[in-house]
This record gives C-alpha cells, structure tokens and sequence, in this order.
C-alpha cells in the first residue's frame, strides 16, 4: 500500500484542484475501472466569489444536552447560548449508531449497514443528498475531516495518544456514489466532487486545523461547510483528558471566531452546531443539543417541540431553497 499524500497546505490543494477539475466526465464500465474526474460548477478557487450567505456545520459525538454545562463547555454556555437559539428538545436515533445520524443528517434517510456504522467500502448509497443537490443548483459544498491522510480518505486510522483519531464513518460525504464513485479503492481515485470537496483540516498531526484554517483566512468558505473534528475534538474520546465534553468545546472556543472572522463569512451566515447522538446510558442517548448562531438567527429560543436531524437538513435545504429529501419532507423545520 502506498503512503497517502498530506496537504501540507490548503492554497497546494487548490492548485491541484484546479488541474483536476479540469479532466473531463465519464462512467466507469467496469468494477474496477476509475471514476472519471468531472467538472465542477464552481471550482474550489472561486468559492470565494460566490459571495451568498453561508451554513457552517460542526458536528461533534457522543454528547447529551445535558452535559453543557457552564463547568464542562464555558464556551458554549457562557459566549454562544446568550445569542443563539438552544434547541434543548433536538434529538437523534436511538436504533442507529453514529453513520447513520450523519446519513440522516444530509440525505434524510438511513440503511442498516449504516446504522452499524460500516466502512465505505461494504457500505454506500446511489441515493440523493445535499451535496449533489447543491451542485445541482450552481451552489458549493466543502467537507472538512480533522485527522484525515487525504481526501476521500476511506479507512479508520490514528490514535488516542496522539490525538488524531480519524473515523471514516464520520465521514457521510464518503458514502455517496454520485460523489465518490462507486470503487473503493485506495488504488483507485474518486470522483472529482470527492477529491476537491472532502478534504483535510490539516496534516495528521495532533489535532491539526492548519489547512481549515487557511482557507477560513482565505475567505475560502463554500455555500455549505461540514466541519468534523477528530474523535479527541469532537469528545468521543477522551485522548489523554478527564473531559471528553470539554474538549469539544474547546475545539468551537478555537475554530468558531475564525469562521465569523473570515471574508467569505457574509452577513445573514449561519452556523449550527451538533452533536451525532447523545451519550450512553444512564444519560439521553436520544437527546443531543442543536446550537444555531448567526445575525438572523432568533436569539435566545429555547426549543421544547420535537426537532431531529430531518428537521436539520430540512432547514439547510429551506435555506439554499432546495426540494425537501425523503423524511426531511414531513420533518418540522428548526424554529431558528
């Protein structure tokens, strides 16, 4: 097995992206054959000019809401919650485990194999999701993988020591064909989509943001952002800590003012933030916490309706003024 490239960069990885957009689109013929490098409608170099508003996503694990708490995420508590909506009623699947709340979360459905939280490769859809509809309609997409090798990077690696977890079943991007193709293969590229949207957040290195954080200087933002820590960031693991919660939270104290300080960060963006599910047992394994934040966002409500991650990707299709999928049709919008 070959060793997989590090982006040593975020502006290195947009000149490779250019020369990769620009191969032309086939279909693959046989099992093994490689997916075609497809253009994009906006590649990654222009994402700033498009200039709309912008959903940010980050998406933390393994969290109920209530473990925020002033002692274990000040700065959610104290910063964030006095000018967001706190949507304390928010909830998640009990019968699936974390593939399948990030499957729900961005094409409105979920199968078993992800419930089980399989890898990519014995597990995938050729079914319709956020991403291929925003590109449907001239709009962009970014997935940002803290810990990842590469792009499209398809297998589980890291460790707690080194904090640099990555999981590929975080990853919910990977497991659509339209965009990644229907090979997985580390001898194979992906598709285009996969390899110039599902990037790193840096090298692998300890809890490494180098190249997010480029492009949030950049102004380097797409219509919609997917921002997923590795799992010491996003408090699944407690990676050499007491405190798997807090660790989260610090991940949001760092990263979140770089994103609201960013060029590309227009007036009327929106950043939201949750968690895959809640914690086990004796906690609310079902009750994760939803987080809104931005200049049009209805300060200080505090949700008591039911709300899920259905109503999640319905409200970011409301937002770019998409088609609702499968149970984000009959799913009530967030009251954000």
């Amino acid at each position: 097995m070959s060793a997989r490239m590090r982006f040593a960069s975020y502006l290195a990885l947009l000149a490779v992206a250019g020369m990769l957009a620009a191969c032309s689109a086939s279909t693959p013929t046989a099992k093994h054959a490689q997916p075609a490098a497809e253009s994009l409608t906006t590649p990654v170099a222009s994402i700033a000019a498009v200039g709309s508003r912008k959903v940010v996503l980050i998406v933390g694990e393994n969290t109920s809401a209530s473990q925020i708490t002033a002692d274990h995420a000040p700065y959610l508590v104290n910063t964030l919650k006095p000018r967001a909506a706190w949507l304390s009623s928010y909830h998640s699947f009990t019968k699936s485990s974390s593939l399948g709340q990030y499957i729900a979360m961005t094409s409105g459905q979920f199968t078993p194999c992800e419930a089980n939280n399989d890898l990519p490769d014995k597990c995938h859809q050729a079914i319709d999701n956020v991403f291929e509809q925003l590109q449907r309609s001239g709009r962009t997409w970014l997935e940002f993988n803290e810990s990842a090798a590469n792009a499209c990077d398809i297998v589980d690696h890291g460790a707690a020591w080194s904090k640099n977890i990555y999981s590929a079943h975080h990853n919910p991007a990977l497991y659509y064909t339209g965009l990644h193709g229907n090979v997985y293969d580390e001898a194979v590229a992906p598709r285009a989509a996969c390899r110039e949207r599902n990037l790193p957040t840096g090298s692998t290195a300890p809890n490494d943001t180098s190249a997010l954080d480029a492009a949030l200087s950049a102004g380097q933002l797409a219509d919609l952002d997917v921002i997923l820590p590795n799992d010491c960031e996003n408090g699944h693991d407690p990676c050499v800590t007491k405190d798997p919660v807090r660790q989260f939270d610090d991940f949001l104290a760092r990263e979140v003012p770089k994103i609201q300080a960013s060029p590309a960060y227009a007036a009327g963006s929106t950043i939201l933030i949750t968690w895959d599910e809640g914690a086990d047992k004796p906690l609310d394994p079902g009750n994760p916490l939803l987080v809104a934040i931005g200049s049009k966002i209805k300060r200080g409500v505090v949700s008591r309706g039911f709300y899920n991650h259905y109503s999640l990707l319905r409200t970011i299709e409301d937002q770019f003024a998409l088609p609702h999928l499968a149970h984000a049709r009959t799913a009530r919008p967030l009251p954000i």
